[in-house]
């Protein structure tokens, strides 16, 4: 009797608050142990998802210019303050163009399919100032018909990068040496193509971009005058 008693008083009639309060400390420290277990983080896992110093600086693709292919297009400043040279480009075909260039001032002697300069637009000359960004066609042979300006011509069309623009690079580096014409050259890799550039003079003699070659034959330098590269009339 004194047993069924007991039972009733414990089992039955528990304040509701005692109940109440028992399953939220158990709630509390369900939940305590929940947090602390997600806050354990082995080093491993967190050293593993850092990139390491060495392997971020290689996954950097190379840039610039190496120092000895820097003092190799110097000598182009150096040793060539004007040029003349036959050119074979995507332009000419088999045949080539003759430059004249001294400073900001070109003439392009573009090859003609007819020799003969008898009509009124027939030009034989093309004049081009880089600084003014101007270009314009002439007739200046002395079997011209009609001598003189004809034509002002669009800057962009007219003009062909000459062997200065194509060392004006952002990216080069060497890849091997040849020999073209005699002339000793370095083969570089750069942003605009591959250079086959003189050892002397810091001038390409050749260079392939887009799967289309560049020759620049017959190289003669310093010998380019004034009036060589200003219209006469």
């Amino acid at each position: 009797m004194e047993k069924l008693k007991y039972n009733k008083i414990i089992g039955n009639d528990m304040p509701k608050k005692y109940f109440i309060f028992f399953a939220l400390m158990a709630i509390i420290l369900i939940s305590a142990c929940a947090q602390k277990q997600q806050a354990i983080v082995p080093k491993e896992t967190v050293q593993e998802v850092q990139p390491k110093p060495e392997e971020a600086k290689t996954a950097q693709p190379k840039q610039g210019i190496a120092p000895e292919i820097k003092e190799l297009f110097e000598k182009s400043k150096a040793r060539v303050s004007n040029v003349y040279y036959h050119y074979r480009g995507p332009e000419t075909g088999s045949n080539f163009h003759e430059f004249y260039i001294k400073g900001p001032k070109i003439k392009i002697k573009p090859y003609l399919e007819t020799k003969t300069l008898d009509k009124q637009n027939s030009y034989d000359s093309i004049f081009i100032d880089k600084t003014a960004r101007t270009a314009a066609s002439y007739c200046e042979a002395v079997y011209c018909a009609y001598k003189g300006m004809k034509e002002d011509l669009n800057y962009g069309q007219a003009y062909i990068l000459t062997i200065f623009d194509w060392i004006e690079v952002e990216q080069a580096a060497k890849v091997g040496e040849e020999v073209i014409d005699s002339r000793s050259t370095w083969k570089i890799e750069t942003n605009l193509g591959t250079l086959w550039v003189d050892t002397f003079y810091g001038i390409p003699l050749k260079a392939e971009s887009s799967g289309k070659t560049y020759k620049f034959e017959q190289i003669s330098v310093n010998g380019v005058k004034d009036s060589d590269v200003v219209p006469s009339s």
